[in-house]
């Protein structure tokens, strides 16, 4: 038994499309990367398996249940973390995440919270309004885990947060599978998926487009070099053969901004035969690495 799944889920808002006919599962103790621009159907998705939203047609199944709309299935095994995580802005983040674990019957965690704030870097003392746009996302991230789930659903969970915080959530989220937890990561950040997740899914406009290992995702995008040249020197012409699936994004008098597919053999030969001072490999967006996959989607729709 998967510990979540989707069956030809489809949900319409009217005559707009959220997802169309989606199906995937994810087996106990799996970190999934569920992958897509905005408005290609991830929150709709959660939303239907939080029981948010009812369903066009399909359903969604959460450890063995069939989530009915409106109604609570099994909250107190579940850690929920909303891309728009609000919660009571006169309380303290304390009293705010006792409050909201008491409402779901969840089990004591006051020890809990202690350690997962002290690890975030949270104070809970402070009333909600009064914190930072990240530190209340810092909140969002102890209400998800503070009750140990068996399942973690996470929309964007590390938006707002500066690199250390990012680093300690994405821990987390791997000692939570290695306990036997089953997460669902929705996220843009590509290498942040990477870093976690085994298989991942790719939406696009609603629709599910590719289903595989996160390796076979990295790997299919463009990859990116900047590379600056000892100054004084001429940068030089991209070969008209030899480089091929190398494009030039940028260039200045300076430095050259390069994309290429597969690996970077060919283009760091290359650049040997010049006075090279420095390399960068700027961070891939979402966008840019399954660009390949939407052209090929969208070519095959026309």
């Amino acid at each position: 038994m998967k510990a979540l799944e989707v069956k030809a889920l489809t949900k319409r808002y009217g005559s707009a499309r959220g997802v169309e006919d989606l199906s995937f599962g994810i087996e106990k103790g799996e970190i999934f990367g569920y992958l897509g621009p905005n408005g290609s159907g991830k929150t709709t998705t959660i939303r239907c398996l939080m029981g948010l939203l009812r369903p066009t047609s399909g359903q969604c199944r959460l450890l063995g249940e069939q989530v009915m709309p409106g109604r609570a299935t099994q909250h107190t095994r579940i850690g929920y973390l909303p891309g728009d995580f609000r919660t009571w802005q006169g309380l303290t983040a304390r009293k705010s995440l006792t409050l909201m674990a008491r409402l779901g019957n969840g089990n004591e965690v006051d020890k809990r919270q202690e350690e997962l704030a002290e690890r975030l870097d949270l104070n809970l003392d402070r009333r909600v309004h009064a914190l930072s746009k990240g530190n209340r996302q810092k909140v969002g991230i102890v209400f998800a885990f503070q009750h140990k789930p068996e399942v973690l659903i996470l929309d964007e969970p590390t938006i707002g947060l500066d690199p250390l915080v990012r680093q300690v959530v994405l821990d987390l989220i791997r000692e939570s599978a290695q306990a036997g937890a089953t997460v669902l990561l929705s996220s843009h950040d590509l290498s942040e998926v990477a870093a976690v997740c085994e298989p991942a899914a790719i939406l696009r406009q609603g629709r599910l487009i590719e289903l595989a290992p996160i390796s076979k995702i990295v790997q299919a995008g463009e990859r990116r070099l900047k590379v600056w040249f000892v100054k004084g020197s001429k940068i030089p012409p991209l070969p008209t053969d030899g480089l091929p699936g190398v494009r030039i994004i940028q260039q200045d008098d300076a430095s050259l901004h390069l994309a290429y597919h597969g690996t970077a053999e060919a283009v760091i030969k290359w650049l040997a035969r010049f006075p090279v001072d420095r390399i960068a490999t700027p961070e891939t967006s979402l966008e840019d690495a399954f660009i390949q996959y939407y052209r090929k989607d969208a070519d095959h729709a026309e």
